[in-house]
């Protein structure tokens, strides 16, 4: 069996999925797209139950590319029922959606989350009055807590069924339907209903419209024609009003309001949407972000690396000693490293990255920020929701390019792709400033560099402004209430995240050591040292080895650093590193040329040419600023 979970953006959906299946996951990027979706398995009722998770989207219209790919999912999957989730705090927005839904011709259940934040503003929701209008099963959940999930998975396996619900539309547009639907009899529609079809062809959707017959697509572009030169506005309008009317009429039927609780919760979030109040606020969750990453990472780097030596060197010692050539020492000693430097560098600092941008999700104040952003972004040709992909890009480079999708244009979206490859540094970079800077130089040096990079994000943003002119999207964007996250929905999160990047980092960093142990025990590694050595010590003014670890950098950030830990044979860089040298190549690695993964995804979205040209740049501004900063620091 098929369950399908769909809904507004910002409505608990993904806390619901989460809390259906786990932590077992399949994420997958629609075919064609680079719309990510997420599939899971529960078992119920001695059933394995297929759970997809549908990209949050406001219509099964296709205005956008995910809700295309909504649209198309629950299409070519069919699912045997759709959970609409809605926020039960704004069910007159939400109902809408869950009307397309129902025309679709699914069998939907409604989950309505939030239901904990409607009884905090002292509000309720008639459920059986909502049943009976809709005609369809009406389960109250609080996905965080996981109150109502059993309920809503019993009801949608056992009491689904097929709503009968129709909107009011506008007598002129029923009459419409009633001609296109008479006309579709004729062909072969499933699993759509004909009236959706009508209410589709009337609409445009260009899917239904290649499907439909050459005289029922002609047949609904002159009823189109005709509707507008009678009402003097597009019918599609009109279908939204009557909507949106239907609605407001459902809600007033079942809700009970509560205007004073609801004005206590906007006030309550307003600071963090006025420029007054919340820079400051952004401010200080900024500088939470850094002294948490700088101290708490710091600690837990002590206590992994302390306790994994004390445990493992004297084992390690002995068998390099029994060791029979200087190639199976080197491989025991890239071993040891690799996993000591993962130790010090991937967990502690990536870990408490992923667990304070959880909460920063699930709180609802990203989406706050995009708001706030929204005229500052402005002056960089973007607005608010660019950024959304510079947060993402704190995590990883490559999701961030590919969230630069949101934008309205490609200009828009190749100045916010150079911005993120040059002036946000993912969480491997991050790991590199707090790894070593911010440990042996101390915060002040750590903080400098992210001063430099902001700087740097404004400079580049403004000076492509100005070179590529023209005119920003607008930003519409829906702002949630300010929330609680669920400690359980955050450590799920920070797991799976954790656990991705492990994947993927660990075995590269592993066999990355063995061979350049490997290479450095037989000598291959000097002709390249000769080679990039004089230009790494007179301009950046660094060892000349560390030209090895800026060339396992450009496959993976975090590489740059724990290859530097190999080279030198410690995680104390400050044996080997002054500070003023540890800032010069940190500040370096922060703004060099993107790892593999990033590239490949560069030149999938934007090009060649353009991937080469921002390669070039960000290789270029690096070099620069490492060569300034060594002259001003003496390094």
């Amino acid at each position: 069996m098929e369950l399908a979970l769909a809904g507004n953006p910002n409505v608990g959906k993904s806390v619901l999925f989460t809390r259906l299946t786990g932590v077992g996951v399949i994420t997958a990027n629609y075919p064609g797209t680079t719309v990510e979706y997420y599939e899971g398995k529960v078992k119920f009722l001695g059933m394995t139950i297929t759970v997809v998770d549908l990209p949050g989207t406001y219509s099964l219209a296709g205005n956008t590319e995910d809700e295309r790919v909504a649209t198309d999912l629950l299409y070519d999957r069919n699912p045997h029922t759709v959970i609409a989730v809605l926020d039960a705090t704004r069910l007159e927005r939400n109902l809408t959606f869950l009307f397309e839904l129902i025309e679709s011709g699914h069998n939907v259940v409604v989950a309505l989350n939030m239901y904990d934040a409607l009884r905090k503003m002292r509000s309720a929701i008639d459920i059986e009055p909502l049943e009976r209008i809709l005609q369809v099963p009406v389960v109250p959940t609080v996905a965080t807590k996981g109150e109502g999930i059993d309920t809503l998975l019993y009801t949608a396996v056992q009491m689904r069924r097929r709503s009968n619900f129709k909107v009011r539309y506008d007598s002129h547009i029923e009459a419409m339907i009633s001609e296109l639907s008479q006309m579709a009899e004729e062909e072969d529609w499933r699993p759509i209903p004909l009236r959706a079809v009508a209410l589709r062809l009337l609409s445009g959707d260009p899917r239904i419209m290649s499907k439909a017959s050459s005289e029922m697509a002609k047949r609904a572009e002159l009823l189109r024609e005709q509707f507008k030169a009678k009402h003097g506005e597009d019918v599609v309008v009109h279908i939204l009003r009557d909507k949106f009317g239907e609605a407001g009429r459902v809600a007033r039927e079942v809700l009970v309001p509560a205007a004073k609780a609801r004005k206590g919760a906007r006030l309550g979030s307003d600071p963090t949407l006025t420029p007054l109040t919340g820079i400051p606020i952004l401010i200080a969750v900024l500088a939470g972000l850094f002294f948490v990453l700088v101290y708490g990472g710091g600690a837990i780097e002590g206590v992994l690396v302390g306790a994994y030596e004390d445990a493992v060197r004297g084992f390690v010692e002995d068998l390099e000693a029994g060791a029979s050539s200087q190639v199976l020492k080197g491989v025991i000693e890239g071993v040891y490293l690799s996993i000591d430097a993962m130790l010090a560098l991937v967990i502690p600092y990536i870990f408490v990255f992923y667990v304070f941008l959880s909460v920063l999700e699930d709180s609802g104040y990203i989406v706050r920020v995009a708001l706030l952003m929204d005229r500052v972004m402005h002056r960089l040709g973007l607005h608010g929701r660019a950024v959304l992909p510079l947060m993402v890009g704190l995590g990883c480079n490559v999701p961030a390019v590919l969230a630069t999708r949101v934008m309205g244009s490609r200009r828009e979206r190749l100045i916010l792709a150079a911005l993120i490859t040059m002036a946000v540094p993912c969480s491997a970079q991050t790991a590199i400033i707090m790894g070593s800077v911010g440990k042996y130089a101390g915060a002040v040096w750590a903080l400098a560099i992210y001063v430099i990079l902001a700087a740097l994000l404004f400079g580049i943003g403004i000076i492509l402004h100005k070179s590529i002119g023209f005119e920003p999207t607008g930003l519409i964007v829906e702002v949630p209430d300010i929330r609680m996250p669920s400690g359980k929905q955050t450590a799920i999160k920070t797991y799976v995240r954790i656990k991705e990047f492990l994947m993927i980092a660990f075995p590269l960093l592993l066999v990355g050591s063995i061979i350049l142990e490997v290479l450095l025990s037989a000598g291959a590694l000097e002709g390249f040292v000769k080679l990039a050595g004089p230009f790494t010590t007179t301009v950046l003014g660094l060892p000349a080895v560390v030209s090895i670890a800026l060339l396992f950098g450009l496959l993976r950030k975090e590489m740059a650093l724990q290859m530097l830990m190999v080279l030198f044979g410690t995680t104390n860089l400050a044996i080997a590193l002054s500070p003023e040298q540890m800032f010069v190549y940190a500040l370096v690695m922060a703004v060099f040329m993107p790892c593999l993964a990033t590239i490949a995804v560069l030149v999938k979205e934007f090009g060649v040419r353009s991937t080469i040209l921002l390669s070039i740049a960000s290789i270029s501004l690096a070099i620069a600023l490492g060569a300034v900063a060594k002259l001003l620091l003496g390094a």
